[in-house]
């Protein structure tokens, strides 16, 4: 009898051990996806292939067709984006709208006051916000704060003007990270 248990005992802890290094055999990561609207967000593509063929994303898209712009996200291990969907561009007056798309130093100063190092989902955001008394401050890739506080329930992001950009869509990954759609535009100090 002690035979038998010894070889069942014996069969249990090397069937387990083999079952568990199955776990942690395989190297790849599942594919995350997501889907708004006609749009589906996978985290096997980077942040601009996720984007550049999404109707909501024009603007952005041509914004990132630019190379320096698109290797500052991309270089990061893992980086959080806020993505300015069109409908925030389109509400500006169009003077203005020109003015900011006409210039390159403050479209890449603002994508990268828009991104954050490391993968920060709304769970994050809105722990971080809690625990600094209703705003977290976020440090960007451009080195400066960014706030993001709750609002009726809402994330928010605001500028150091008191600009605001809501979070209309959250949580979807890309290739190196995390990112969440914005209607609206904040800047970095001393940008406009």
């Amino acid at each position: 009898m002690k035979l038998k248990n010894a070889i069942l005992l014996l069969f249990i802890v090397c069937f387990g051990a083999t079952i568990s290094a199955q776990k942690y055999k395989s190297t790849k990561t599942p594919e995350v996806s997501k889907i708004l609207g006609e749009s589906n967000f996978t985290s096997s593509k980077s942040f601009y292939e996720n984007i550049e063929e999404a109707p909501d994303f024009i603007i952005l898209a041509k914004i990132l067709k630019n190379e320096s712009f698109r290797k500052t996200l991309e270089s990061q291990e893992m980086v959080t984006i806020f993505a300015v969907a069109d409908e925030a561009f389109l509400n500006l007056p169009k003077k203005s709208r020109d003015s900011i798309l006409g210039n390159d130093r403050l479209l890449k100063t603002m994508m990268n006051f828009l991104a954050v190092p490391g993968r920060v989902d709304t769970y994050t955001l809105k722990s971080a916000i809690e625990k600094n008394g209703g705003t977290a401050y976020l440090k960007t890739l451009a080195g400066q704060n960014l706030g993001v506080r709750e609002i009726n329930g809402q994330l928010q992001l605001v500028d150091s003007e008191n600009r605001t950009a809501t979070i209309i869509a959250p949580d979807f990954y890309h290739k190196n990270g995390f990112f969440h759609i914005i209607n609206g535009l904040v800047f970095p100090p001393s940008e406009q």
